[in-house]
């Protein structure tokens, strides 16, 4: 039995290698983001652990004998889903590790920048202590928050932000009314929970629906005074036209956790990292020594649950469910 690990960004996988060579594995480890290298790595793996590597329909063809997939996180578009689903190949995420961690993270964005804490540094900094420096702060209670998905990690967030005085809507065509009253939330349109918000954060997953719902079209309908936040996924949001809309005033603010240009700068991303308007931390809303050490056990756990002929319980392409 052979397992592979792409790529990985943690200090050491020993937790893995002790999973996999206690079911009598062998445990390979890489750091390719290369489709070609990936095809090679993968051909002959019976399971695979990937984080940021594309696991594409050529790689996913070119396996011989594989028969899981898992992503270290919660967002599976980086591997092509109906690819591997139809050569029988098992996909699961760990959806359940940081759900504290990046709702944490998205409510101290949204506090940042309610505070309006860059520019107070800033001018700390510069020994400049006049409060007539400071852009206008707004009281945060009685704001609207708004949540553009509402699972784990958007309820969590709903119960901080309302603990603090905020309304919260949220818009999700997979949340019902009644999960929504239990929440203390009101459910909305896209273009309500746009118009009326004062900070947007986003929680939904990234695929042909989602990407770049929040472009151009979207910043238009939303409040001048309005930040946006993303601790999701960068591709929700087309980071040429939010650029457009700081710089144009048709928003007011940014915190972004995730980034579509991580892997190679555009010079939009390095405009938006260094914008007076944007908050920007390097993908780490998930990071705690806790969610890391959760994170790797569940992974390498469900590669193994299912190399014995179990389901793993993060499980997408649930049609191939044991």
């Amino acid at each position: 039995m052979k397992v592979v690990i792409t790529d990985h960004r943690f200090p050491d996988v020993e937790q893995e290698r002790r999973a996999v060579e206690a079911a009598g594995g062998k445990l390979v480890v890489a750091q390719t983001v290369e489709e070609q290298e990936l095809t090679e790595l993968c051909k002959d793996a019976d399971g695979v652990l990937t984080v940021r590597a594309p696991i594409t329909k050529r790689v996913i063809g070119a396996m011989e004998r594989c028969r899981i997939i898992v992503r270290y996180g919660i967002g599976v578009d980086s591997i092509d889903i109906p690819a591997a689903t139809a050569r029988g190949i098992m996909v699961a995420n760990v959806p359940d590790y940081c759900v504290d961690e990046v709702s944490d993270q998205a409510l101290t964005l949204l506090l940042m920048l309610s505070r309006q804490m860059i520019s107070a540094i800033s001018l700390a900094k510069e020994e400049r202590w006049v409060i007539s420096k400071m852009p206008a702060i707004h009281r945060l209670r009685g704001q609207t928050c708004g949540l553009a998905g509402c699972g784990k990690i958007g309820s969590l967030l709903a119960g901080k932000a309302a603990a603090l005085g905020m309304r919260i809507l949220i818009h999700d065509p997979y949340l019902t009314e009644s999960r929504a009253r239990e929440i203390g939330a009101e459910l909305v349109s896209l273009d309500a929970l746009l118009g009326r918000s004062d900070f947007i954060s986003l929680h939904m997953p990234l695929n042909d629906k989602t990407h770049h719902l929040f472009g151009e079209a979207s910043f238009k309908k939303m409040r001048s005074t309005a930040c946006i936040i993303n601790t999701s996924r960068g591709g929700l949001i087309d980071e040429a036209a939010l650029l457009a809309a700081l710089d144009s005033g048709k928003i007011f603010g940014a915190g972004l956790d995730v980034m579509e240009s991580e892997a190679a700068f555009t010079r939009t991303g390095i405009a938006l990292v260094n914008h007076p308007k944007v908050i920007v931390t390097p993908h780490t809303a998930w990071l705690s020594v806790e969610a890391r050490e959760t994170l790797q056990a569940r992974a390498a756990a469900q590669v193994v649950a299912c190399l014995k002929g179990e389901t793993p319980y993060g499980l997408i392409n649930r049609a191939l469910a044991k």
